[in-house]
C-alpha cells in the first residue's frame, strides 16, 4: 500500500520542523563559541551584574546601620564591592571552564534549581564574608552583610524569575460563558 498523500495546504500555513532538524540547522548557521571566550563573557557578565547591586547594598547598610560597616565611607564600600565582584567574576569564569554544557531544551527540575540556588548562596556568602573579613570587619559584621548579599544576589532573582515564569506559563483564564 502506498502512503496517503497529505491534504492540500493553504498558502502561508506554517509547518513546524522536529527539534532535531532545527538544532542541526542552528549548529550550521550559528558559530560555536569557544570555551575560553564563553568563560570571558561569563566573567564579564558576572562582574557587571554583581558590582552595582553589591555597592548599593553595602552603601545602604552603611547608611542604615553604620555599625555593620564600621562607618565606612563610600570609597571604602566601593572598594569592597569591587573586590567582591572581581572574586565572583573569576569564580564564574573558572566554573564555566570546568562545567559541562547544559542539555539543550531540557528544563531543570525544581530540586536541581533549589540545589543550584543553595550552592550559589553558600558560595556567595562565603566569598563575600571572606572579602569583608579580610578588609577588617568582624566575623559578625561580615557574616551579616554576606547573608544579605547572598539573599539579594542569589535567592531573590531566582524566586522572582520563577514566579514570573509560572505566571507567564499559566494559561489565561477565559471569562465564564453562560450556557444556553
Amino acid at each position: 500500500m502506498s502512503e496517503p498523500t497529505p491534504g492540500p495546504r493553504r498558502v502561508g500555513q506554517l509547518i513546524w520542523a522536529p527539534h532535531e532538524v532545527t538544532a542541526g540547522l542552528g549548529s550550521q548557521v550559528q558559530p560555536q563559541v569557544s570555551r575560553g571566550r564563553r568563560a570571558l563573557q561569563t566573567g564579564l557578565a558576572a562582574f557587571v551584574l554583581t558590582w552595582p547591586p553589591t555597592f548599593v547594598i553595602l552603601t545602604a547598610a552603611t547608611f542604615a546601620a553604620p555599625s555593620l560597616t564600621d562607618d565606612a565611607g563610600v570609597g571604602r564600600v566601593a572598594l569592597w564591592a569591587l573586590l567582591i565582584a572581581v572574586l565572583f567574576a573569576i569564580t564564574a569564569a573558572v566554573s564555566t571552564l570546568w562545567s559541562r554544557p547544559d542539555r539543550d531544551g531540557e528544563e531543570p527540575t525544581s530540586l536541581v534549581v533549589t540545589l543550584r540556588v543553595v550552592r550559589g548562596a553558600l558560595l556567595t556568602g562565603v566569598g563575600a564574608g571572606a572579602v569583608l573579613a579580610w578588609q577588617g570587619l568582624s566575623v559578625r559584621q561580615a557574616a551579616t552583610l554576606a547573608l544579605i548579599l547572598a539573599l539579594v544576589l542569589r535567592v531573590l532573582p531566582v524566586v522572582v524569575a520563577r514566579t514570573l515564569r509560572r505566571r507567564h506559563d499559566r494559561p489565561a483564564e477565559s471569562p465564564a460563558v453562560p450556557s444556553p
